[in-house]
């Protein structure tokens, strides 16, 4: 049996919160955002690291010219990152290949044909296919070196390009 009451108002309290509950229409749910793509931290160390690194050859070669065209010589090899299948398998079919390194130098030094450098976070490992990549590229006669952070990285680099100089 249903009760008639002139308004909501007249209702007591304890009643006039359940009729207006009922009555007021329903807010419709919040939109659905999607969730933001998590960037994997390790990544993000290295691109930092990286970045880091590059601003200091460049620095250096403004600084002393002896370092600029080996610093113009040096330059990162995207191969690296989260990819859809699809993009992977152009990439793989564009000749991306796994466990090359992040950084190459091709200026020839201290009797090697140039420096690759693999930018590693400062707590990161290289995985297997790089550190076969390493050992391949020295039995090549390139110099290269896994390297935790851009400091590590910085040294080897200059290390490698003052070799030439004498």
């Amino acid at each position: 049996m249903a009760l008639r009451v002139p308004s909501v108002e007249s209702l007591p309290p304890h009643l006039r919160t359940q009729a207006e509950r009922q009555l007021s229409p329903a807010t419709p749910p919040e939109p659905q955002r999607p969730a933001p793509k998590k960037v994997g931290r390790r990544r993000d160390d290295e691109h930092n690291e990286q970045v880091v690194f590059f601003n200091r050859i460049r620095t250096l070669a403004l600084n002393d010219p002896r370092f600029a065209v080996a610093a113009d010589r040096t330059y990162a090899i995207p191969n690296g990152g989260g990819r859809s299948k699809a993009q992977a398998g152009r990439l793989r079919a564009e000749g991306v290949r796994p466990g090359v390194l992040d950084i190459f130098c091709s200026f020839p030094g201290g009797g090697h044909h140039g420096l690759y450098i693999e930018m590693k976070s400062l707590t990161g490992y290289p995985s297997r296919e790089q550190r076969a990549w390493i050992a391949e590229s020295v039995r090549l006669g390139y110099h290269a070196a896994c390297c935790r952070g851009a400091g590590e990285a910085m040294k080897v680099w200059r290390e490698y390009v003052e070799a030439s100089f004498t």
